[in-house]
């Protein structure tokens, strides 16, 4: 099933709102969607769109509306900085904008209200010459969260359908399940529960609070929703926050991806699910895959802690004579995009996708990473090209530089002489603004001179070992 298409009983709740008076059920939602492309111009060829996300009705709506009516959309945090905007626009010319601001002024764009945001027309568009998209594709998310980086996943909509249906199966959702939006629609793992959900006629808690905020279980309670996913740093917070202790008669699955969760975490979940009937899935899964790859049955988590399960339905898994897991699937993008000309291409990769990261498979045929043959790291669930953040962080602070995955950290090691405190505030201020993460998120050391190998290269093992020091 297209889940866009929405053919769930007109009358299902679908989006559930903090305003009760604003949730939709499914042919309100389909109305809405339609609306929002009629209220662009008419135009004989297939358009990109970019929307500015949040977790809300119009965004929701927005990215429905584009693919209702075959058209290209990419989803962007609304938190993009405006130079990073802008290097996207100039790369890509979307025909259309949804942004967050009502009164946001684009050159080169009209702009129209649309419920409390601005839709930015490109002026012209229609009578210009445009490069031609690729038919089948649906979906542009970005590879590495809030960077700005211009290179984006195409993704199709056979992807995008394929995944979703994959998820309500090994999952088991029906008509009957309401998930709470914890995590952006513009992540790819955010979307895919969106996805998941509308593809089984399910209803969807819509909001921006974080897990630690009242508003979020004020609204969780009332809209009785019975799963909750998260990334490794939430699952970390809700610990904290003793999930175990808290009343909510109506969860019933619990979700966790966009990272390696810590074996006692994944023991510490799975217990108090076994304890309060609920299930547990640890799951895995990139961008690239629209973005679920494999999950641990949660029958089967207690004596595979660590491990990153089975293909999904439909998937299937191997291991290059290198080491390197391979998948298979219906899910597996088109390609990469760098700029509009790159959305003339098809299908690039066939279905088959290098996942660039080493395994191996047990007897039981349950996989295992055992490391990555890329230099990429997850912080709070987004991928992080460590490579590309040395070089900004080394031609930002005119110093050598070294990059660690550090378990949903991003670990950095500055060179520096005498301002040592000066240079790590620096580097931590860069840090923010460029990846808009906490803090928490990044750990920052000093020494004299980078250590190196034989061969000349960074030693990134000696590195590690800095912090393993208290």
């Amino acid at each position: 099933m297209k889940f866009w298409q929405l053919d769930s009983p007109g009358n299902a709740l679908a989006l559930i709102c903090a305003e009760p008076a604003d949730n939709l059920n499914y042919h309100a939602l389909a109305t809405r969607a339609d609306e929002f492309i009629a209220s662009l111009p008419i135009a004989s060829y297939k358009r990109l769109g970019f929307v500015l996300c949040r977790n809300d009705v119009a965004s929701v709506t927005a990215y429905l509306g584009a693919l209702r009516n075959h058209d290209c959309v990419a989803l962007l945090p609304d938190r993009l900085s405006t130079q990073a905007l802008a290097t996207l626009i100039e790369r890509y010319t979307p025909d259309w904008l949804l942004h967050t601001d009502p009164q946001a002024e684009i050159q080169g764009y009209t702009r129209l209200p649309w419920h409390g945001k601005s839709i930015l027309i490109r002026q012209n568009s229609v009578s210009e010459k445009r490069l031609a998209i690729f038919p089948d594709t649906a979906v542009l998310l970005s590879t590495s969260g809030t960077t700005g980086n211009p290179k984006m996943v195409r993704l199709s909509y056979t992807n995008i359908a394929a995944n979703a249906q994959s998820i309500v199966q090994y999952l088991g959702l029906n008509a009957t399940e309401r998930a709470i939006a914890s995590l952006p629609i513009h992540y790819s793992y955010g979307l895919s529960i969106l996805n998941s959900h509308l593809a089984c006629g399910a209803a969807i808690a819509l909001t921006d609070e974080a897990v630690t905020a009242r508003q979020f279980w004020e609204l969780f309670k009332r809209a009785e929703v019975t799963s909750l996913a998260g990334v490794p740093m939430m699952w970390q917070m809700l610990q904290r926050l003793r999930l175990e202790r808290m009343d909510l008669p109506s969860l019933r699955t619990l979700t966790q991806a966009g990272g390696r969760l810590a074996p006692e975490l994944i023991a510490h979940f799975s217990q108090i699910s076994t304890e309060r009937g609920w299930r547990f899935f640890v799951m895995y899964g990139q961008t690239e895959a629209s973005p679920r790859i494999a999950y641990v049955p949660w029958e089967r988590l207690q004596d595979k802690i660590g491990a990153i399960g089975i293909a999904i339905p439909g998937g299937e898994l191997s291991l290059s004579a290198e080491g390197e897991m391979i998948y298979r699937g219906p899910n597996v993008m088109l390609g990469y995009a760098e700029n509009r000309a790159d959305l003339m291409r098809g299908d690039d990769l066939g279905g088959v996708l290098r996942t660039g990261d080493l395994a191996r498979v047990d007897a039981d045929g349950i996989y295992w990473l055992t490391g990555r043959s890329k230099r990429i790291a997850k912080v709070f669930g987004n991928r992080v090209n460590l490579d590309e953040i040395e070089a900004l962080l080394e031609s930002t602070l005119h110093s050598p530089a070294a990059t660690l995955d550090g378990d949903d950290r991003l670990q950095v090691v500055l060179t520096a002489g005498n301002d040592e405190i000066q240079t790590q505030n620096l580097a931590m201020e860069l840090l923010r603004t460029h990846l808009s993460v906490h803090p928490s998120g990044l750990q920052i050391r000093t020494v004299p001179v980078l250590p190196q190998t034989s061969t000349g290269k960074k030693d990134y093992a000696a590195l590690r070992v800095l912090f393993t020091k208290v």
